[in-house]
């Protein structure tokens, strides 16, 4: 739907969309609406299990845009349900950003596009015997991974719902590499791979309140990227929030000139 003339951009951008919520749609209860001239994708989840209600969209600035964006805010508002709506743009200048604020909605954050050259990596753990590396391999995983993410995360842009479904689908086809980082065989951070054709792509990187200040963020981070390299990838991409981005660059990961502005209501 957006297209930054980069194939790997459009492609990690392509699975932001897709694996933003649940991948299998809730067995149709989740509802798809692309709008392709107008560039709006609405994931509707009023009538699933899902927790998340979003848009993502480029700028919304035509009076026809702005006019459907208000037909769609409207119904969260008659419903009283939470609702998140992200723009992907190549600047930075939030353009429509009052009119999402005249719609009740405030601005949360803004992340960054980041892309890393693997070719450029040279980073290894030297972890305690007691932290180890467990691959998400059964329905008991998922609830540890969806209690970390639960705990760690505000659920603007996290679909709770999704983790089984990718569990699911990795059993027929490995499209990520999905691990927990545990200390004593206690969850303490998540971490998802997913296995592209142009990159591999970072997602789910999340440590319980319990055990952060532990650097075991960045453990798993380069846990991770080291598993791409062994994959053959020579990039990794990731979309980053203003928590992690220090630590992005730290591990060596540049800033792209996309931008995802993301503004929310009811939570």
């Amino acid at each position: 739907m957006l297209n930054f003339n980069d194939k790997k951009i459009n492609q990690l951008i392509a699975n932001f969309i897709t694996y933003m919520t649940d991948p299998k749609h809730d067995n149709g209860k989740q509802k798809i609406n692309v709008n392709q001239d107008l560039q709006i994708h609405h994931i509707n989840s009023l009538a699933s299990k899902s927790n998340l209600n979003i848009v993502i969209s480029s700028y919304i600035l035509t009076p026809v845009q702005q006019e459907q964006a208000k037909k769609i805010i409207q119904q969260y508002h008659n419903a009283n349900e939470s609702f998140t709506w992200c723009t992907i743009t190549e600047d930075n200048q939030q353009l429509d950003r009052d009119f999402y604020h005249q719609q009740g909605l405030e601005h949360f954050e803004t992340a960054q596009v980041m892309l890393l050259d693997l070719n450029k990596f040279n980073m290894a753990n030297d972890l305690a015997e007691n932290i180890t590396f467990q691959a998400v391999n059964s329905p008991e995983d998922v609830k540890k991974v969806k209690n970390v993410i639960h705990n760690a995360f505000d659920l603007s842009l996290i679909d709770l719902s999704k983790y089984q479904s990718l569990f699911e689908i990795n059993q027929d086809e490995e499209i990520s590499y999905f691990t927990i980082l545990t200390q004593d065989n206690q969850p303490a951070t998540t971490g998802n791979l997913y296995l592209e054709s142009e990159l591999a792509i970072v997602d789910d990187i999340a440590t319980h309140q319990d055990f952060q200040k532990q650097g075991f963020a960045k453990a798993m981070l380069i846990h991770l990227l080291n598993y791409a390299k062994t994959k053959g990838y020579q990039t990794v991409g990731l979309i980053a929030t203003p928590d992690g981005f220090p630590l992005y660059k730290k591990l060596g990961f540049i800033e792209q000139e996309v931008y995802i502005n993301v503004y929310t209501m009811n939570y």
